[in-house]
């Protein structure tokens, strides 16, 4: 995802101030994992968005405008709460994903510590950019969602933090079936647009 992203952003030339990353699920781990790595080399949110004048400095850094997050699977340690609680009413994260799952989980990161160090959401959150997180108060992924949230505040990221009950994982893309999916959907087009 980080040679994609420098790709559009160096080669292309796609300025990352018209850039907002949309992450589902793992994809909003990546979304994370991406800002993380970008604001470990040095490049930071811009503190007023589209209004800062085009400088030099503005011109190299890479950092995205924002990020709306869909449901972020973003803890890949052992599971505990709501990951583990909840896959028996979950219809997506349901006790299958479970099972396959985090088993690739341990033969890809390999022991507990690589796992912590590997899991966005105990990453660093200085610089990031705005984000957007959308959730269901009854899905596998909350607990770390709301941790998640919480550590970008500690860090002064702004991130609006918009939670539905009853819902599963990803419900937002199941839009044409359920209104709650196309009213998530409709908060996260209006999030974005607001952000230019």
């Amino acid at each position: 995802i980080y040679d994609a992203y420098h790709h559009i952003v160096t080669i292309c030339l796609v300025s990352p101030l018209c850039i907002q990353l949309l992450g589902i699920s793992s994809g909003g781990g990546l979304a994370v994992l991406l800002m993380q790595r970008l604001a470990k080399e040095g490049h930071y949110a811009p503190k007023n968005g589209m209004q800062v004048i085009e400088s030099e400095e503005v011109k190299l850094n890479k950092m995205p405008l924002g990020a709306v997050l869909m449901n972020p699977f973003v803890d890949y340690t052992e599971p505990v709460g709501s990951m583990k609680e909840y896959q028996h009413h979950d219809l997506i994260v349901n006790n299958s994903v479970y099972e396959e799952g985090i088993p690739y989980l341990a033969i890809k990161l390999g022991c507990d510590e690589n796992r912590r160090n590997s899991s966005p959401v105990y990453g660093n959150f200085d610089g990031l950019p705005p984000m957007c997180v959308v959730i269901s108060e009854h899905e596998c992924c909350y607990d770390q969602n709301v941790l998640l949230v919480n550590r970008a505040r500690e860090a002064g990221v702004e991130c609006t933090f918009c939670v539905w009950k009853y819902m599963c994982h990803v419900f937002a893309i199941l839009s044409p079936f359920i209104p709650e999916g196309k009213m998530a959907q409709d908060y996260m087009c209006e999030w974005i647009k607001s952000r230019f």
